[in-house]
Parts: C-alpha cells; sequence; structure tokens
C-alpha cells in the first residue's frame, strides 16, 4: 500500500529496509571470562554428575538458521527466482513462496531473508516491482513458477509442488499478499504478512485489502513500535480472518528490520514449513495445548486461531 507520506530515499547497499522510517537498533556485546579456581590438594573425588538432558530447540531458533539446501537464484524478465540448489536432481517438489517488496523497495533489499527461506526447500520469486499493493504482480509471479514446472525446458520442470504456494510481502507487499491471495481463486494457499499497513495508509483503491475474504490460514507479524501497523487495526484484522490465523509483534522492532529478517526470520520460516509441508516440528509453534509463539517473551499481543 503507498505510504500518504513518501520514506526517505533507499540504496541498495543499505542493510537495512528503510521504507517508513530510519530506526537504529542498539548493539551490546560484552564477554566475561570464567573464574578459575584451583585444583584441590587432596580428597576423595566425587562421583560424576549425570549429564544434564539436552533441551529441546526452541521452533524459532531451529527455522532461524540456514536450511539444508544450498541456494541458487536466477533472473528472467520481471522476476528474480531463489532456489535449492540440487532442484534438477532431488525428487522432492518444492512448494513456491511469491514475495511482495515494500514502497520503494527492490528484491536486494530483503535477498538475504529470501535466500533463507530457500534454504529450507522453497522456490521463492519475487517480481521487480516496488509497487505492488493490488497483488497483481505477486499473483503473476506465482503463476510464473507454476507454468515452469509444465515446461519440459526449465529447470523447475516437475520439481513444483503447484498444490502449496504462499504471498509473502512487507509493508505494501503485505497488502499485496492479502490481495494476491484473495484474488488467486484458491491458487495461493497460505499467506504472512510482515508489517500490514493499518487501514488508513491505502491511497488507492486497489490497495484497499479484505482480509475476510481470505480462504487459507495467515500470519500477521509486526514490530511493536512500528507506527505503521499499530496494535488495535492488527488485532482487527486477525480478528475478521475467515479461517487458521496467527499473530504477534516483536519486541522492540520498528517498520524496519535487518535484510535477513532478523527476529522474524524463526516464525515466518515455520509457518511456512508448517502450512506448506506439515512440518510437525514447525507446528509446535502455533498448534496443540501450548503454542510456542504463545509463550515467547521476545513477543507481545500474540493469538492463534482456528486449527
Amino acid at each position: 500500500m503507498p505510504l500518504r507520506r513518501p520514506p526517505l530515499p533507499i540504496t541498495r547497499p543499505a542493510r537495512t529496509l528503510l521504507l517508513a522510517a530510519i530506526i537504529a537498533i542498539p548493539m551490546t556485546s560484552g564477554f566475561a571470562a570464567p573464574a578459575l579456581a584451583s585444583a584441590p590438594a587432596a580428597g576423595p573425588t566425587a562421583p560424576a554428575a549425570a549429564p544434564a538432558a539436552p533441551e529441546r530447540q526452541s521452533v524459532s531458533e531451529r527455522y532461524a538458521a540456514t536450511g539444508i539446501h544450498a541456494v541458487t537464484s536466477v533472473a528472467v524478465p520481471g522476476y528474480q527466482v531463489f532456489y535449492p540448489a540440487d532442484i534438477a536432481t532431488s525428487p522432492d517438489r518444492h512448494p513456491v513462496v511469491t514475495f511482495g517488496n515494500g514502497s520503494y523497495a527492490t528484491y536486494e533489499q530483503y535477498e538475504q531473508l529470501l535466500r533463507h527461506l530457500a534454504s529450507w526447500g522453497f522456490v521463492v520469486v519475487v517480481a521487480d516491482s516496488s509497487v505492488t499493493g493490488d497483488g497483481t504482480e505477486i499473483l503473476a509471479a506465482a503463476r510464473y513458477i507454476l507454468a515452469q514446472n509444465d515446461n519440459p525446458e526449465s529447470v523447475f520442470h516437475d520439481r513444483i509442488d503447484a498444490a502449496h504456494v504462499a504471498a509473502v510481502g512487507h509493508s505494501q507487499g503485505a497488502g499485496g499478499s492479502i490481495n494476491a491471495s484473495t484474488n488467486s481463486e484458491g491458487l495461493i494457499t497460505s499467506t504472512a504478512v510482515l508489517d500490514l499497513p493499518d487501514p488508513w495508509w491505502a491511497s488507492r483503491p486497489v490497495d484497499v485489502i479484505d482480509v475476510a475474504r481470505l480462504t487459507g490460514p495467515v500470519f500477521y507479524l509486526t514490530g511493536s513500535d512500528d507506527p505503521v501497523s499499530t496494535a488495535i487495526p492488527q488485532a482487527a484484522y486477525h480478528a475478521v480472518s475467515p479461517g487458521p490465523a496467527a499473530r504477534g509483534r516483536l519486541l522492540g522492532v520498528g517498520h524496519n528490520w535487518p535484510t535477513d529478517g532478523g527476529g522474524f526470520r524463526g516464525y515466518l520460516t515455520a509457518w511456512l514449513r508448517f502450512t506448506l509441508t506439515g512440518d510437525t516440528d514447525a507446528a509446535r509453534a502455533f498448534v496443540g495445548p501450548a503454542p510456542e509463539l504463545l509463550a515467547d517473551p521476545r513477543w507481545d499481543g500474540t493469538a492463534v486461531k482456528g486449527w
């Protein structure tokens, strides 16, 4: 959705996404050397303690780490595609993620995140557009990859899981992802939106969204300090979504975040693994008697429904 006030200009080398405001994330570091104790001169040897049971890795930690696939990419007219490097030799069929850039942004400003998703087995396609609010380019990108699945001369021939396609986007691209999903006639089966703007930011009629028309699950992610995606409208989006839905606000984060997805990356990847591949470990974040997302102290405003 185009913002009523144009954001500051951005340059390709930028390491953070500068779409609505510039934020500074304080970084602190420290190192404490372990204390040293002298060995006792004599005395009985104490029995060895039983090793502690290893703690189970959190969903967020596991899926924030790089996946098992090396990643390659290709530029074609209108699109950039990131995908597992072994796609031609692997027997697997890979789900699709179509991504929408924010206002005035280009794919390079999200490339680390897109490569991360591809490392988890997704074919990720992004349109070369920074005006994506109506969803047209996002939906067209998904259809492009599905067409390549039927093309015998394409590296994607018979390698795409055409039944599982997600739309993901940031800011204006988040609204575009909602529109792509609702206009896809069921082609897009899952949606995840990062910093979806509050309704009054839509300045073009074609950018207006209607989350009540979604037919698949949707995940609303935003920062607690984001002036564009604020608490009450985000809760309302979740409440009126008709199907399974999750939401959460990452503490201390505004509308801009690192190009690798920062603190959003783990749960976003888990959502896609859960809704596109049925990954039961990823599902722990969103379903069951104690979904991890609801207890994560780094997040507030969390909720899940419909499972």
